[in-house]
């Protein structure tokens, strides 16, 4: 019988499951910030011409995952033609928004 993956997990150093889980964490943001753009249908050169920086910049811009700066994710958003907002998420579970 196949075991989950939660199960499997729990037999790994908690180190190497901490580092995996981070790194799953960047890529998905890496992702997320292409499927952005790509929502609103800009190509990385069109993004690029929008910020006033190459296009290797921008594909640069979207590989750097979570080492992004807010001023910088703000300008990329900002370029897509959004806004920007943060939702904090504090200890006892309540949410509150910071407009960038």
């Amino acid at each position: 019988m196949a075991k989950h993956l939660s199960e499997l997990i729990k037999k790994v150093d908690p180190t190497v499951v901490a580092a995996a889980r981070a790194k799953a964490d960047e890529e998905i943001f890496e992702l997320r910030l292409a499927q952005l753009r790509q929502t609103v249908e800009m190509s990385q050169h069109d993004l690029a011409v929008a910020l006033g920086i190459s296009q290797p910049s921008v594909a640069n811009l979207e590989k750097r995952g979570h080492e992004v700066k807010i001023s910088s994710l703000k300008r990329y958003v900002e370029a897509l033609g959004g806004k920007l907002s943060l939702d904090v998420e504090l200890a006892d579970g309540r949410h509150i928004g910071i407009n960038v």
